[in-house]
């Protein structure tokens, strides 16, 4: 979809290293989730705007287009449209009838086609600003570096496995040949591949982050 098609505001482009190529969202919303997505490792795969459909609903042509459709590693496959609450809750004054006709629409176009349908709001994606944030940071850093660098993960995992949680100052300081910003991008990857656990669900990311291996 063009950018021109669309919404003018808060256009949003990334480099998705899951997919392997960039990504572009309408919203501050759609980006949010789809940084989300991106961080979790039971997707293995995503597609934003997949698919226009046509459906009639309460004697109406509805058309619409899904923000993303996802495929879980377990291989269930799912339609996802991103709103805010208040746009389908009828009692708010902030509520869209566009916005209700069209997720209604797309839950009857899934259900008649056997697919599973899931709307994330706003409620759902920032209900954790902590873990939103953090993600935003370890992301950048995993665009610069794609990919791992085996002994320095081989490093990390032996200073891991002679604790049951240190924390990311830690890991430098019993690493220093390898160089504080090398340590953080590879224990970032190893955090983002779901590689080893930490406290960035519910503590901002900084030094004194702690991890461990999930091993």
């Amino acid at each position: 979809m063009k950018r021109s098609t669309r919404y003018g505001n808060n256009y949003w482009e990334a480099f998705s290293i899951k997919m392997n190529r960039d990504v572009r969202f309408f919203s501050d919303l759609e980006y949010d989730h789809w940084i989300l997505v991106e961080a979790d490792s039971d997707i293995v795969a995503f597609c934003e705007q997949p698919k226009r459909i046509q459906v009639e609903w309460q004697g109406d042509l509805v058309e619409s287009i899904f923000d993303m459709w996802i495929q879980c590693m377990n291989g269930t496959e799912c339609f996802l449209e991103v709103k805010y609450a208040s746009e389908l809750d009828p009692k708010d004054k902030r509520f869209s009838p566009r916005s209700y006709k069209q997720t209604n629409a797309q839950a009857k176009w899934c259900q008649e086609n056997g697919f599973n349908h899931l709307i994330r709001t706003d409620k759902d994606i920032r209900s954790n600003l902590i873990y939103l944030n953090n993600l935003k940071t370890i992301i950048p850093y995993i665009q610069q570096r794609p990919v791992l660098v085996e002994t320095v993960q081989y490093q990390i995992m032996k200073v891991l496995s002679k604790t049951s949680k240190t924390t990311i100052d830690e890991i430098e300081q019993a690493l220093p040949v390898l160089g504080r910003q090398r340590i953080r991008e590879t224990v970032y990857q190893l955090i983002y591949r779901g590689m080893i656990d930490s406290t960035i669900t519910h503590k901002p990311l900084d030094s004194k982050t702690e991890v461990w291996s999930n091993a």
